[in-house]
Parts: structure tokens; C-alpha cells; sequence
């Protein structure tokens, strides 16, 4: 009986120590997956960080692209040479007054009045144009300060590109230049005949009139480029009582007046010209009466 108990005891005993490293190695077993799981995640966090990075990295770029764009995109519009000009007509109520806003605001813009001409209608009504010339910078600035004048009856604003024909021009400067200047090489080292001497001089004043001319040009382009031109016209409103009732019938009274002097003139002409007719009709009359014999009583 002992030793059935004792043999009990050892069985239960081992049967136990099985039993704790068998959960052990279940315990140990089971969080393999997780931690493979786990693994998993962080390497795919991993990955979108790395991705996140990479895609900042590219918006940066593309600002820092855009930005780069920008920049070189508003360099070429300010390297461009414009020549602009406008145009605006306006009804004022006073045409002496609204001249003179019109030069004051040109003077105010940094400009000036190149042209100025007036007339004046048969009705009273004035009318006139200027033409003003205010720094490029300063166009709009004094368009909108002359639409405050009066009624805008008429606006056009033009730009013209001379970018092109401005870069040319440089162009041939530089390269005439150049030209004189080995002409002028040639000149000093020349020891041939008086002849090539001559030649080479005539050649750069040749070159050297063609430079003077080049700019000149350049000139012009820097002071239609640096000055815009606006043209400005002035007008007062046309009078109400136009075409009315009353200068019908005036009109009708001065060609009534002008029938009856006509018509007096014509009878003055024919009466005239009917006078010496009449006194000799009158003396041949009087000539048969008397030598017409008298009845005798």
C-alpha cells in the first residue's frame, strides 16, 4: 500500500513537472507572432516615415521649383521694355479747368505736358486735348487720377514689346564698337602707305557714325520706355436748347428777311433798268400829242 501511494506521489509529481515546462514552452511559443506582428508594424512605420520624408523632401522641391520660377519669371517680365500708351476722352463741366487739373496731375506724377490745343464751337462749347508724358512707373497712377476730371466717355491703354528690337540694338552697338576698336588697333600700327592709312580713317568714321546713330536710337527707346504717353481729351456737354422750336422758327424769320431783300433788290434792278425805257416811251408820247393835229371846234 506504501509503496502504491509513494509510486502515486512520484507520477503526480512528474506529471506536474511536465506540465510546468510544457506552459512555459506555450507561454514562450505564443508570443512569437506577436512579436513578429509587432516587427511588422514597426518596420511599416518604418516605411511610411520614410515615405512621408520622401514626399516632403519632394513638395519641398517642388516650392523650392516653383518659388525658383517665380523669381525667374518676374525677372523676365522686368527685363522687358514696354512702350505703353493711353488714350481717355472725358466730358468736363469747365474745359479751362479741367486743362488745368490735367497739367497739375502730370506735374504731380513726375511728368509733364508735351502738346496742348483748345477750340471753341459756335455755341459756346469748348473742347481740347494735351498730350502727357509721366514716368512709366507712375501710368496708372495718373490715368485714374484723370478719370476723376469728369465722365469717361472713351479709355484704351496699349503696350508696345520692344524687348526684341532693344536687344538687337545692343547687340549691333557692342559688335561696332568692337569693329573701331580694331580699327583703331590697325590705325596705330599701321606703317604701310599713306593710302591704307587713309582707309583704315575713312573706315572708322564710317563705324563711328553708324555707333552715333545706333545711339541715338537706343535714346529714343529709353525715353518712350522710361516716359509713357497719354493722350487726353476734354470736352464740355453739347448745350440743351439745340435744334429747338425757337431756332426753327429764327432760322425761318432770317430766310424770310433774306427773301424780301432779295426781292426788294429785283425790283431796284428793274426799276433801274426799266427807267431810261420809260422816259423815252414818255417823250414820243408827248411828241404825238403835240404834233397830233387839234380838232376845230
Amino acid at each position: 500500500m506504501r509503496r502504491w501511494q509513494a509510486g502515486s506521489l512520484v507520477v503526480a509529481l512528474v506529471a506536474m513537472g511536465c506540465g510546468e515546462k510544457r506552459a512555459p514552452a506555450e507561454g514562450s511559443a505564443a508570443p512569437a507572432p506577436a512579436r513578429q506582428a509587432m516587427a511588422a508594424e514597426q518596420q511599416a512605420s518604418a516605411g511610411g516615415a520614410d515615405k512621408l520624408k520622401a514626399l516632403g523632401d519632394a513638395a519641398q522641391e517642388a516650392v523650392a521649383g516653383t518659388a525658383q520660377a517665380q523669381d525667374v519669371a518676374a525677372a523676365m517680365v522686368a527685363a522687358r521694355k514696354l512702350i505703353r500708351t493711353g488714350q481717355i476722352d472725358l466730358e468736363v463741366a469747365a474745359f479751362p479747368a479741367a486743362a488745368e487739373k490735367a497739367s497739375a496731375i502730370a506735374g504731380s506724377q513726375g511728368g509733364y505736358v508735351a502738346d496742348s490745343k483748345q477750340s471753341r464751337a459756335d455755341s459756346g462749347v469748348q473742347r481740347g486735348s494735351l498730350v502727357l508724358r509721366v514716368p512709366a512707373e507712375r501710368f496708372a497712377d495718373a490715368l485714374a487720377a484723370l478719370r476723376a476730371l469728369g465722365t469717361v466717355r472713351s479709355e484704351n491703354v496699349s503696350a508696345q514689346d520692344v524687348t526684341k528690337a532693344y536687344a538687337d540694338l545692343e547687340t549691333r552697338l557692342r559688335v561696332k564698337r568692337e569693329t573701331l576698336e580694331r580699327l583703331r588697333d590697325i590705325l596705330r600700327k599701321q606703317t604701310g602707305k599713306l593710302q591704307d592709312v587713309l582707309e583704315v580713317e575713312r573706315e572708322i568714321a564710317r563705324v563711328t557714325e553708324e555707333i552715333e546713330a545706333a545711339e541715338g536710337e537706343r535714346r529714343y527707346y529709353d525715353q518712350q520706355i522710361a516716359l509713357s504717353t497719354i493722350h487726353v481729351e476734354l470736352g464740355e456737354p453739347a448745350p440743351l436748347m439745340t435744334g429747338g422750336a425757337f431756332d426753327v422758327i429764327g432760322e425761318a424769320l432770317r430766310e424770310s428777311v433774306r427773301v424780301l431783300a432779295g426781292s426788294l433788290a429785283a425790283m431796284v434792278f428793274l426799276a433801274a433798268a426799266g427807267l431810261p425805257w420809260l422816259l423815252l416811251v414818255y417823250v414820243l408820247f408827248r411828241l404825238y400829242r403835240w404834233r397830233r393835229p387839234k380838232k376845230v371846234a
